[in-house]
């Protein structure tokens, strides 16, 4: 199973980090559809300059490279049992406008299909939350100011967007069915900075012959200290999906050992066959 527009976590924590990722669209923020009678803030004009920051933020990120740790985990339809299937490492570089990868030790990055690089099972490009931050900056989404809240140990603004299929450039995809599908979810920001803190999101209707019913994502944004500044990155994120048949696979991701992108990486934009 592939989802296409993707420091260790120990084991007694998976079942943790499934039971947030599966229900997270039932996490609300206390009195996040009843505006406080202080609230007097033009909420448009917030918005239009936390998109501005994401998209300086997106246009940075071409300066970085990570290395990308995945710990993939499976339950099997009609059991309790969540299992970790395996881990898998790969270098991520952005370059331009696209995201580029490397094995472990390599230093040259090639325009590849991630899913060539790793062995079968649920895997996604989008490390560095790039399509997301797209969404931010770019006219596909719809947002609507929800409150005030806490929200991983920030205080924030809550809005929550949705992205229809017209307008949408997410691929789900499952050996080789496809389909182009809308999503909707929530971002918060630091109420002080506009600093992204967490952005959520769950497909909506995913046609039935690509045999997955669901695909959700939550990013856990925090600040990376790379070279002598500080650079927000989804340090962690959690992506999950439901299959027809009712079997779910959870995919925790972390970044680590982040640097500057030099001139001493080569980079490749031959594209292998397709598998």
């Amino acid at each position: 199973m592939r989802y296409l527009p993707s420091s260790s976590i120990a084991p007694h924590n998976f079942k943790l980090a499934a039971r947030s990722c599966a229900f997270w669209l039932l996490l609300l923020c206390k009195g996040a559809y009843a505006a406080d009678a202080r609230d007097t803030v033009n909420h448009e004009l917030v918005l239009q300059q936390i998109r501005e920051k994401a998209r300086s933020h997106f246009s940075q990120l071409r300066n970085y490279t990570c290395r990308v740790v995945v710990d993939r985990l499976t339950r099997r339809a009609g059991t309790n049992r969540l299992e970790h299937q395996d881990r898998v490492e790969f270098e991520a570089a952005f370059v331009g406008n696209r995201e580029l990868f490397s094995r472990v030790g390599e230093t040259q990055f090639e325009e590849r299909q991630i899913g060539s690089m790793v062995p079968g099972g649920m895997i996604s490009n989008n490390a560095f939350g790039s399509y997301d931050d797209a969404a931010l900056s770019g006219d596909a989404a719809q947002f609507q100011y929800r409150g005030i809240c806490n929200k991983n140990g920030h205080k924030t603004l809550r809005y929550d967007f949705r992205v229809p299929q017209e307008k949408s450039q997410f691929l789900a995809e499952h050996n080789t069915r496809g389909a182009i599908v809308g999503y909707k979810g929530s971002i918060w920001v630091d109420i002080e900075t506009l600093d992204l803190v967490r952005l959520d999101w769950k497909t909506e209707h995913i046609p039935a012959f690509v045999e997955i019913s669901s695909i959700e994502k939550a990013m856990h944004y925090n600040k990376v200290h790379i070279g002598n500044s500080d650079f927000l990155l989804p340090a962690y994120s959690e992506l999950s999906a439901y299959g027809e048949q009712g079997d779910y696979s959870l995919n925790i991701v972390t970044l680590k050992a982040c640097r500057e992108f030099t001139g001493e990486s080569k980079i490749s934009y031959d594209s292998p066959p397709r598998q």
